[in-house]
């Protein structure tokens, strides 16, 4: 791999981990009013206090609920694995296996987030959050990044 596609395949790696990683703690996937939700949690903030809670109060499903718990657990292993295909490829190692276990995590990841968006409660005045599209940005640029590195030649030993 040359050294330009290997920085941007790393710079890549590092976006994707940032992006599935604000996505599942720092993102509110929906909102209404000033209620946030989240994969695990909700977040209200009323007269300048907030609070977490749990997605009980929603009526979702017990399906929604893990697959909420399930959408934050492979939304961190993607990043984790993300950070460690950018580490590989600093090392100037080939990577695939890093990337390979990237292609798995997210997609993984996408099913799980398939899922806790299709089973979300029909709750009125609910409006789409940043969490929902950092996380499908997350997904394409770890797409990205993994199907980079796999299609990269690799040397062989005189």
């Amino acid at each position: 791999m040359s050294r330009n596609r290997r920085l941007t395949t790393i710079a890549a790696c590092i976006l994707g981990a940032i992006c599935f990683s604000y996505a599942v703690h720092g993102g509110r996937w929906w909102t209404i009013g000033e209620v946030g939700v989240g994969p695990v949690s909700t977040q209200r903030c009323f007269d300048g206090k907030c609070e977490s809670g749990s997605l009980a109060w929603a009526s979702g499903t017990e399906l929604w609920e893990r697959a909420g718990t399930a959408t934050w657990a492979a939304g961190l292993v993607a990043s984790l694995v993300l950070v460690a295909l950018a580490g590989a490829l600093a090392a100037r190692s080939a990577g695939r296996l890093a990337a390979g276990v990237t292609v798995v995590a997210t997609m993984t990841a996408i099913a799980a987030g398939a899922v806790f968006v299709s089973q979300r409660p029909d709750v009125p005045g609910i409006e789409t959050g940043r969490g929902v599209w950092l996380f499908g940005a997350g997904i394409v640029v770890a797409l990205a990044a993994a199907i980079t590195t796999l299609r990269a030649r690799t040397s062989t030993p005189a």
